[in-house]
């Protein structure tokens, strides 16, 4: 199987690629929102001059976990006259759909984390704040390409909280049992899953998991394609662009060959195929392994992780896959202390490195500094130099991901039609044509003008 060749493409930064994406449709929803009255100049940390109760929707600061309790103390002692509240919600489905409804109730919460998949969405909607004065004391405490995560038009619309460094966590063990390569190529990757099938054929080089929208977009990233992206004036989806199909070809391929095992993540049938010893990689980013060894403890110390597999020898370029952004819902009470929190949280250098005890990848400087010198992920005890790989992943981290106003759109489209093709061993290329005419067709369905 020929891997996709990724058409020629400038090395330019996500912030001027996600400034150009959104130029039209966020000056058409903000047109009349004026950026934080009242804030300009501030460090973005400033503490409340009178008593504020910030409600702050989240997932990664749980209110039973004491390691979040740690952190939300610290604050409070640093800004006695805020009190924070956190209040547990889903993933970033359920927290859009339910900021959008308290927006147009007019009872938002102050704080809210989302996805930055989810982010553009919400800008569009006008339900987030643009909170650019209010962290621009603290700009150069997180490097461009991840402020560029929450940046559409020159202006900031988030917090970076964690990011996902994109790499490939794989059985080191089993790796060297079955004679197996480390992929540095998707070619190689495939070499490598005939390789382990063949000496063991329980055992897969991984999973196929359809429903992993976001995985494919960046697959797709890598190889040369943009999903969505805008000239200032009009919406182009490039989800069946022929590097994107070639990515397509290449997972039917191993599917049809039985070389991945079709199945979803992180189920029970999932869990114990990892402590088995039945799937043997994840490629994913630097938090898949916390995630593994949340369901595979007894198997720490057999694990290792290296850099993504690449299209082309040579190219480390690679996008983000996955981590979350603090907002500030266009309707919070008390919009200026949520932003210096927010602020605090992901772009201080207290915050950013107390994140580090939720075992997340901190997006903030000091926290990624703090890393080089933090032990390795309970996974791998043993690969010591797991975070300066991780690091050196961040800094080739410089592929542009647009996601457009209607990811949910793509995300029903595709993934029930991804693991049905899948299952029946079905053209994957039409699936993932029909879920181009589908986002492309909502876009025009919601006024939206889209070139070809």
């Amino acid at each position: 199987m020929t891997p996709p060749t990724p058409r020629p493409r400038r090395r330019w930064t996500m912030a001027a690629a996600l400034a150009v994406a959104l130029t039209a449709t966020v000056a058409a929803c903000s047109s009349g929102d004026t950026p934080s009255s009242g804030t300009s100049g501030t460090s973005g940390t400033e503490a409340a001059k009178g008593p504020v109760t910030l409600q702050v929707w989240t997932w990664n600061l749980k209110g039973n976990d004491p390691r979040a309790k740690a952190i939300i103390d610290k604050y409070h002692q640093e800004n006695p006259n805020v009190t924070v509240k956190l209040s547990e919600v889903g993933g970033t489905a359920d927290t859009a759909s339910k900021l959008l409804a308290a927006d147009q109730a007019g009872d938002t919460p102050d704080v809210v984390q989302v996805e930055y998949r989810g982010l553009p969405a919400l800008v569009v909607a006008g339900a987030v704040k643009d909170v650019t004065a209010d962290v621009a004391g603290v700009k150069s405490g997180i490097e461009p390409n991840i402020w560029a995560l929450t940046t559409f038009n020159n202006q900031v619309y988030g917090v970076p909280q964690d990011i996902g460094p994109m790499m490939f966590t794989y059985r080191k063990d089993l790796f060297d049992k079955y004679g197996a390569k480390v992929p540095t190529t998707w070619a190689e990757y495939a070499k490598a899953a005939e390789q382990i099938h063949k000496k063991n054929p329980e055992a897969y080089i991984a999973s196929f998991s359809a429903a992993q929208l976001e995985f494919f977009a960046a697959q797709a990233a890598q190889a040369g394609a943009q999903w969505w992206s805008n000239d200032g004036k009009a919406w182009k989806v490039g989800i069946d662009s022929e590097p994107s199909l070639k990515t397509a070809d290449f997972w039917e391929d191993l599917v049809k060959r039985d070389l991945v095992k079709v199945e979803p993540l992180l189920t029970p049938e999932w869990n114990a195929q990892v402590n088995d010893g039945k799937l043997l990689s994840w490629a994913a980013a630097a938090w898949a392994p916390n995630v593994i060894h949340s369901v595979a403890p007894d198997t720490a110390g057999k694990w290792e992780s290296a850099p993504l597999p690449q299209w082309t020898a040579g190219d480390p370029a690679v996008p983000f896959l996955g981590g979350s952004a603090f907002l500030v819902p266009a309707k919070s009470k008390h919009a200026k202390e949520a932003a210096a929190f927010a602020a605090w949280l992901g772009a201080s250098d207290e915050g950013s490195k107390l994140q580090l005890s939720l075992d997340i990848y901190p997006g903030g400087n000091a926290g990624r500094q703090a890393t080089l010198s933090h032990e390795p992920p309970k996974l791998m005890p043993q690969q010591k130099d797991f975070y300066q790989v991780a690091d050196q992943v961040i800094k080739n981290t410089t592929i542009p991901v647009t996601w457009g106003p209607n990811v949910n759109v793509s995300q029903t489209a595709f993934g029930d039609a991804l693991n049905k093709a899948a299952l029946n061993k079905s053209s994957f290329r039409e699936v993932y044509k029909a879920t181009q005419q589908a986002v492309v067709a909502d876009l025009e369905k919601s006024g939206y003008t889209v070139t070809k």
